[in-house]
């Protein structure tokens, strides 16, 4: 399995926060006499391969929208969560890692069990759904004794509202979500909001769980020509516009939501927006705290 040659340092800025994160809620659960009661989870709903390299194969979907792909960069965020959750010095209790295509999530057991062999029985893994996996698997937690980092990585605008609604109501999980908002959803928001697409209306809808976003990103304007006046629908959706509407959805649902991280390719165009949210109300504060300074600090050094 060979790794991605393109990108530079700011492609390292998901796993690098995401990893950094993983470090210090460890030694959280490990330090404190309280928190040493649970079980802890970290869960990959996209794992990927485990390596930095990711090839189409057959049994993977497509993206839901062509085009989704055209920067070869935005590959290099696919991998590397999982085995740098697996790294840890002090690892996860349990691992949980969700990858559609058959072929890499072999390729994926093969990694660890080369690399951290001895967490290999900590594992469970599953080809299904992501949205499907995650509602059934946090719906057999018991919360009263586990806590989890949640992991959302979509290739696309796979994850539905629904499913963080679900993973909210748990009360017991932190969720990192790399929102695919530049891949994914300012392409789909047009110039004119009258022109968009029925498939690609009911996707934003999913994904935003509310159709609020039409008055949120588009303008009424009367525009004056030949045949008279007529009204328009003219967008207004800038990515910093976007990110804020992301993270105001969050927070309709979990206790806590961090300023999220835009993340761009070599060009400065935004791909990615990595956002933070904690569902505990006991352990919000000190989550988002660590989360804010992580992000806070991976913006200034990229800025």
């Amino acid at each position: 399995m060979g790794g991605h040659t393109f990108g530079g340092e700011w492609t390292e800025d998901k796993p690098e926060c995401l990893g950094k994160y993983l470090s210090a809620y460890r030694k959280i659960f490990v330090q404190n006499k309280y928190a040493r009661r649970y079980r802890t989870w970290y869960v990959d709903a996209f794992a990927g391969t485990g390596s930095r390299a990711i090839r189409e194969t057959p049994d993977r979907p497509e993206p839901l929208f062509e085009g989704s792909y055209e920067d070869p960069e935005s590959q290099s965020y696919r991998d590397g969560s999982a085995i740098k959750a697996l790294g840890l010095e002090s690892p996860f209790d349990k691992y949980f890692f969700i990858e559609t295509s058959k072929v890499h999530l072999k390729e994926l057991k093969v990694e660890i069990e080369k690399r951290h062999e001895k967490l290999l029985a900590r594992c469970e893994f599953s080809s299904e759904d992501a949205n499907k996996a995650l509602r059934e698997w946090s719906t057999q937690r018991d919360w009263k004794r586990e806590r989890a980092v949640v992991f959302l990585d979509p290739y696309g605008m796979q994850v539905e509202w629904d499913t963080l609604t679900t993973l909210a109501a748990t009360k017991g999980i932190d969720l990192w979500y790399l929102f695919p908002l530049g891949i994914g959803v300012a392409r789909l928001l047009v110039r004119d909001g009258k022109k968009i697409d029925e498939e690609w209306e009911r996707r934003l809808d999913l994904i935003f769980g509310t159709n609020e976003w039409k008055a949120r990103f588009y303008e009424a304007q009367t525009m004056t020509d030949l045949f008279g006046p007529r009204e328009e629908l003219i967008r207004d959706a800038g990515e910093k516009k976007i990110a804020a509407f992301v993270e105001e959805r969050l927070k309709t649902c979990f206790e806590g939501v961090a300023k999220g991280l835009i993340l761009r390719n070599s060009k400065s165009s935004p791909l990615y927006l990595l956002c933070f949210a904690a569902s505990n109300e006991r352990g919000a504060a000190p989550a988002l705290k660590i989360a804010q300074s992580i992000l806070g600090r991976a913006r200034i050094v990229h800025r």
